[in-house]
């Protein structure tokens, strides 16, 4: 196992490993939406880990590993997708008791969904994605007299990934809710490559990751009225209940709002160019 001070990026690689078959471990045995939330995370951090190691330099078995791992996440987008709309719609029955047929329909579509996780779970059981974890971290040791220079090698791969997210940023339009997606995927990447390098990041803020998180949060709810939208409109065959239609288009544009509100938070996460102060310096 790397040695936290001579294998900086190799010891990083292998803690969030171990996170991943962790949460793996646990998605097994229960395969709540906790557990599921959990193992998508799991995922999304290991593979921010690994593209911040391909910012760093070439590592042949990188590629692989990160397509794996993509292929991974997506398997499990429509019941984390179908989870999130039942915990609405179960919440908002009350309110709206028109759609208890669509939430039968949720309720059909996770256990469709749960009846295929086993044979998904196993196939993510991979013993060749151990093997090319620690060729990775292989190429990836350093002695301790390098440590300097890996820390610097570490912050610009940092501030590669936050101008990728203010490529997106420069993108964002409320006309295209896709732009907003786009942009928090990128946020995702470097909150979680901050997270896993903090100890490299000068007098990183303590409350920096809440801070982080809470951005995604706004720009996650829209995603969700986006995702439910479109699910109302195909269970309904593009008639769903106006009474539903319009809360859930009014709590977007509410959401919508409140994130245009806040959007410039993003300046505040990471210096604008390597010669530049951190914002909280």
């Amino acid at each position: 196992m790397a040695d936290a001070d001579g294998n900086l990026l190799s010891t990083a690689l292998y803690r969030q490993w171990r996170q991943y078959r962790k949460r793996l471990k646990a998605c097994c045995q229960t395969c709540s939406e906790d557990h599921v939330h959990s193992l998508r995370t799991g995922i999304r951090r290991l593979l921010s880990i690994l593209g911040l190691l391909q910012q760093i330099g070439p590592c042949r078995p990188l590629t692989p590993l990160r397509k794996t791992l993509k292929h991974q996440l997506d398997s499990f987008d429509d019941l984390r997708d179908v989870q999130v709309m039942l915990y609405e719609v179960a919440g908002k029955l009350p309110q709206l008791p028109e759609l208890s047929d669509f939430l039968d329909h949720l309720h059909r579509r996770e256990q469709q969904q749960l009846t295929r996780l086993p044979a998904l779970l196993a196939e993510l059981r991979q013993a060749k994605l151990r093997r090319k974890i620690d060729k990775a971290a292989r190429q990836f040791r350093h002695p301790k007299a390098h440590r300097n220079q890996i820390s610097a090698d570490v912050l610009n791969a940092l501030d590669r990934i936050y101008a990728e997210a203010m490529a997106r940023y420069a993108t964002v339009s409320v006309e295209d809710l896709h732009s907003i997606h786009r942009l928090r995927i990128s946020v995702k990447k470097l909150r979680y490559a901050i997270a896993a390098m903090a100890a490299t990041v000068p007098r990183l803020p303590a409350d920096h990751d809440q801070r982080l998180q809470r951005y995604l949060t706004a720009m996650g709810e829209i995603q969700n009225t986006v995702v439910m939208l479109a699910a109302l409109q195909s269970f309904y065959g593009g008639n769903p209940p106006e009474s539903a239609l319009a809360h859930y288009r009014q709590r977007q544009n509410q959401l919508i709002g409140e994130f245009v509100a806040r959007r410039e938070q993003l300046f505040g996460f990471w210096r604008p160019a390597p010669d530049h102060a951190f914002p909280w310096q």
